[in-house]
């Protein structure tokens, strides 16, 4: 197996190299779920920056904004959406950063190492975006499953992309992707609902929850991702840095 220790991939894939030589300081607001009513989601938006994008960029204070949730729940293609929308954030996939970095594909990993060292690895990619700043992360679905994961999801605001299981499992279950997904091998119904169960108190762990009504638009996903990541900061301002010592 191949270790990480900080690979070119990953610095390449961030474009941060200014940024990356400081962090913002961690949140360290309460974390109450802030639930956003499917009913509310707004029209399309634009793939360029908005004001309330802006707004949002700048409330986070340099610190990530982490996407977690099933395996295709979206995260992606939101997370894409959203950093355009902040402007000054970059966007960055661990799944797609992992298999970059070693040089081979989940579903290989999985084949050949088993999962217990995919999370491993997926734990160290965790552990080095955590040291970048102004980020959009979409994470892989499982990375809620190790709790040392969540000392780096805890730096940044976290929010859960939710749709209804029967879409999963309309999105996922073509053969297609199914061979990109170790976890479905057989049947992805099934499967799909085993593993949401077994990881549905872990999402609940989030800042901020985005519960869809059905298959919708990514755009208006991500225009709610902004409108409540902002909202949660707003009423859980992080706390001021206490003054040097004289």
């Amino acid at each position: 197996m191949q270790s990480i220790t900080m690979p070119k991939a990953l610095q390449l894939l961030l474009g941060l190299a200014a940024a990356s030589a400081f962090r913002g300081p961690p949140h360290r607001a309460p974390r109450p779920l802030l639930r956003s009513s499917p009913n509310d989601a707004p029209p399309s938006v634009e793939s360029r920056t908005t004001a309330p994008g802006r707004e949002l960029a700048e409330a986070l204070t340099n610190v990530n904004l982490y996407l977690v949730g099933m395996m295709g729940s979206g995260k992606t293609s939101v997370g894409e959406l959203v950093s355009r929308q902040l402007g000054s954030y970059t966007f960055l996939d661990t799944d797609a950063t992992l298999e970059t970095a070693t040089q081979r594909t989940i579903a290989d990993i999985f084949a050949e190492d088993g999962e217990e060292e995919f999370r491993k690895l997926e734990g160290s990619i965790m552990e080095q975006v955590a040291a970048y700043v102004r980020l959009v992360v979409a994470t892989g679905g499982g990375v809620v499953s190790r709790q040392q994961n969540w000392a780096s999801l805890r730096q940044g605001i976290v929010v859960w992309i939710d749709p209804p299981l029967e879409t999963l499992v309309q999105r996922l279950e073509n053969s297609a992707e199914k061979g990109k997904r170790p976890l479905l091998k057989d049947d992805a119904a099934a499967t799909l609902k085993a593993t949401l169960e077994k990881r549905r108190d872990l999402y609940a762990q989030c800042d901020v929850r985005i519960t869809l009504d059905g298959d919708e638009n990514p755009s208006a996903v991500a225009e709610r991702v902004v409108k409540d990541a902002l909202a949660f900061i707003r009423a859980n301002p992080p706390k001021a840095a206490p003054e040097p010592p004289q």
